[in-house]
């Protein structure tokens, strides 16, 4: 034959099931005659009492949930308001740094204006500056090529007087007049 079944819970001993069976209708029994023994007015003061401790201690229970918040709310307040503050004094500082911003602009803005209208004088100035520096450069070159070609042509007047050999007072005197007239020319 096979082996008995087992199950994963112990099979109770009839023993066992005897006191348990026992211990139940005591209680039963127990619990009828306690609740015989006890009139309506003492269950409603039996539970009134046990009311009011469920409500004490309910009572104690919100008392510590209020605390708890009540101190997180102080400490978030006050953190809160440091930060109103910092923050306050950070738009102040800000403030106080547009404005300075605002005037550098103006006083800077100004101060380009101003060196626009000289750089606009002194280019002007370089234009007509520029333009007489052209205009000297031009006679200077045509009196410089005025010179060069008379003193050229005095030498070549003077080796031709030199290669004849006898004097002319003439000659000379007209040397004497031209060094009185022209510039640079040497006397005679």
């Amino acid at each position: 034959s096979s082996p008995p079944r087992r199950s994963c819970y112990p099979l109770p001993t009839k023993l066992a099931m005897m006191v348990a069976l026992r211990t139940a209708v005591v209680a039963a029994v127990g619990a009828f005659a306690s609740a015989a023994a006890v009139t309506p007015t003492q269950q409603v003061i039996s539970m009134l009492a046990e009311m009011k401790t469920k409500g004490e201690k309910m009572m104690d229970s919100e008392q510590k949930t209020y605390a708890t918040y009540a101190e997180w709310v102080d400490d978030e307040t006050k953190r809160l308001g440091f930060e109103i503050q910092d923050g306050q004094k950070k738009i102040e500082e800000l403030i106080a740094f547009i404005e300075k911003a605002d005037s550098d602009v103006a006083r800077l803005g100004r101060e380009i204006e101003e060196l626009n209208t000289e750089i606009d004088t002194l280019e002007g100035e370089k234009a007509k500056a520029t333009e007489t520096r052209k205009s000297e450069h031009d006679e200077y070159v045509k009196v410089s090529t005025d010179y060069s070609e008379s003193v050229d042509a005095l030498k070549r007047a003077v080796q031709v007087v030199s290669a004849q050999n006898y004097d002319r007072p003439q000659a000379e005197m007209l040397l004497q007049q031209m060094s009185g007239s022209v510039p640079g020319m040497p006397r005679v």
